[in-house]
Formats: structure tokens, C-alpha cells, sequence
């Protein structure tokens, strides 16, 4: 059996981690200013979607396996983490602790704006990736169409190129990757600061068409890629410097649907609660410390194997009553 792959698990649980920081941070910053939480929401943005996307597209390898579980794996979680999402959003703004970014709210499910509009995204790349694969320049072509998409709303093609790149990509050069020295990966790091203080904040917004960022589509092509540029080279900076050991938060990214399922419930929402009880955010250094131990803690929980347990128990009972033969099933 071949041995775990130790590196991906843990860019997972720290891309995990950024997800949850990014939530939280989107509460607290004011647009326009460019306060400490404001770049660093920018700088997050910059690199940690497309990594997941490379990540995922990684252990593509098998197309036909990818499709033929694209359903089980992918769109019945998408579909129990949505519906539970919009569930919880009518909820908060009912009780009236929805007061931040009302386009997190959205109660669509086919095109959600919460953060599961990636495993939408994922369900569909799995479904073509064979057909992808098979053009001739597919990465020229998830290029185009991931500048062009925006030019209406929908975003499914957006990070389509880190999934190709992921696909293409091979051990040998990941290890090539991995023996570049780690100072430079450091310093290409601390160069993302740049674009994410001076680059407009909707450099990032992926889910949203050019002219509604108040671009014009040229000006959104080339920050478009601008944005592809910069998360590679940042994506290829964690690759080198993350272990490939078993580490203690490997745990979290073995469970990675489940806990990018649980920290999208719980950040930022579950944070606003405690802040608001705690009056955290009357200090910008200890709301920073406080966003940071919450996101740590409601990964590890998430990633718990009581919290996995419910959800296997939900999820294998959702198959059943779906799918005729479960006898397969894999978790």
C-alpha cells in the first residue's frame, strides 16, 4: 500500500486554517482603509484558494475514478454543508447577528456565495477533467476561460488552472519544488505583502463578474492575471516549505471537506458571539490573538473524530436513501 502523502495533508490543514482567518477578518475590516486586518485578508486571498485547487487537482490522476465519485464525494457534501449553511444564515438574520458582508447570506444553491461555491466549482472539474485533459493545450484553455468567465457571474472556471496544474504536476516536480532553498520560498512570502497592499481588494474576487468589481473587462483580465501569477508562485513557496511528515495537524487535513464544512459554519458567526460577549475587538492585537486561537480551535474540533462520526452517520444515511447500492461506499 503506498504511504500517505504527509506533505498535501498539512498544506491542507494550513490552508484550513487561512479559510477560517479569512472569514473572521472579512467582519472587521472596513473597505477602503488599509488597517493590518485589511491586508492581511488580501494577502490570504492572494494564494489559498488556488492552492486547494492545485491540491485537489494533485490527486486527479484517475479521471475515471474522479468522475465516477464526483457525486458521493463531492456534490452530496456540497448539498448537506449548503443547505446546513442556509439554514444557519436564515437563522442569524433573523436574530439579527447577520450584520456584516450580507453577500455571505445567500440562500441559492446553485449558485451559492458562501465559501462551498468551491465544492460546486470541485464537482465540476471532476466531472470534465478527463475531457479537459484530453485537449490539446488544457492549460492554455483553462486559462482563457478563467479570465473569460468573468465577464458574466458564473465562477466555476475561475481557479480551473491550479486544478489543471495540480493534474499536470508530478512528484518529481514537487521534489524539485521542495529542494529550492527555503530562504527564497520565505522571502517570495514576504514579497506577497506588496500586491496585497497595493492591489485593489477585488483582485481576488473570483466569484464576481469585472464590471461589478468596477473594472472593465480588459482591466479585469490582466489583474486576473496578475492574481494566477502571484498564487503560483506563493503556492509553490508553501510546497517548499511545509514538512512532508506526519504532523499534528495532519489529522485536519485528512478531513478537509468536513473541516472547510465546520469552519465555514462557525467563522465567522461563531467568533461575532464570542467577540461580542467578550468586547474582543476594542483591541486590534488582542481580537487578532483571539481570531487566531478560535480558528486553531475549531479545526482541531472539526477535524475530532466525535464531530466526523456525526457526520459519516448523516452523510452514510443521505446515501442510502439516495443511492440504490451503498454496499461500496467509500468514506
Amino acid at each position: 500500500m503506498k504511504e500517505r502523502n504527509y506533505l498535501f495533508d498539512n498544506i491542507k490543514a494550513l490552508m484550513l486554517l487561512l479559510v477560517a482567518i479569512g472569514h473572521i477578518l472579512d467582519v472587521y475590516i472596513d473597505d477602503g482603509n488599509n488597517t493590518v486586518f485589511y491586508i492581511a485578508m488580501k494577502y490570504i486571498y492572494l494564494f489559498h484558494m488556488p492552492v486547494f485547487a492545485f491540491v485537489s487537482g494533485y490527486f486527479t490522476k484517475d479521471f475515471d475514478r474522479a468522475r465516477n465519485k464526483a457525486v458521493k464525494g463531492v456534490l452530496i457534501p456540497y448539498l448537506i454543508l449548503q443547505t446546513g449553511y442556509v439554514i444557519v444564515a436564515a437563522i442569524m438574520i433573523y436574530l439579527g447577528l447577520a450584520k456584516f458582508n450580507a453577500g455571505v447570506f445567500n440562500y441559492s444553491i446553485i449558485l451559492p456565495s458562501s465559501a462551498f461555491y468551491y465544492l460546486l466549482a470541485l464537482f465540476v472539474w471532476k466531472l470534465i477533467a478527463k475531457d479537459i485533459m484530453s485537449l490539446r493545450c488544457p492549460l492554455v484553455i483553462s486559462t482563457v476561460l478563467g479570465l473569460l468567465i468573468s465577464f458574466t457571474k458564473y465562477d466555476v472556471f475561475s481557479l480551473l488552472i491550479f486544478y489543471v496544474l495540480g493534474i499536470k504536476c508530478t512528484e518529481s516536480i514537487i521534489n524539485k519544488i521542495r529542494k529550492v532553498p527555503h530562504v527564497i520560498a520565505v522571502f517570495v512570502l514576504l514579497l506577497g505583502l506588496i500586491p496585497a497592499s497595493v492591489c485593489p481588494y477585488s483582485i481576488h474576487s473570483i466569484r464576481l463578474n469585472y464590471e461589478s468589481e468596477g473594472f472593465t473587462n480588459i482591466e479585469g483580465m490582466l489583474w486576473r492575471c496578475l492574481f494566477y501569477i502571484v498564487a503560483i508562485v506563493m503556492g509553490m513557496a508553501i510546497i517548499n516549505l511545509l514538512p512532508a511528515t506526519k504532523t499534528f495537524c495532519s489529522k485536519i487535513g485528512m478531513r478537509a471537506i468536513l473541516v472547510y464544512g465546520g469552519s465555514t459554519f462557525l467563522a465567522p458567526s461563531g467568533y461575532v458571539l464570542i467577540c461580542n460577549l467578550l468586547h474582543l475587538d476594542r483591541n486590534n492585537m488582542v481580537n487578532a490573538l483571539g481570531i487566531l486561537i478560535f480558528s486553531i480551535l475549531i479545526l482541531f474540533v472539526c477535524s475530532s473524530d466525535i464531530i466526523n462520526n456525526i457526520y459519516q452517520f448523516i452523510y452514510n444515511k443521505i446515501i442510502g436513501l439516495l443511492f440504490k447500492n451503498t454496499s461500496q461506499l467509500e468514506k
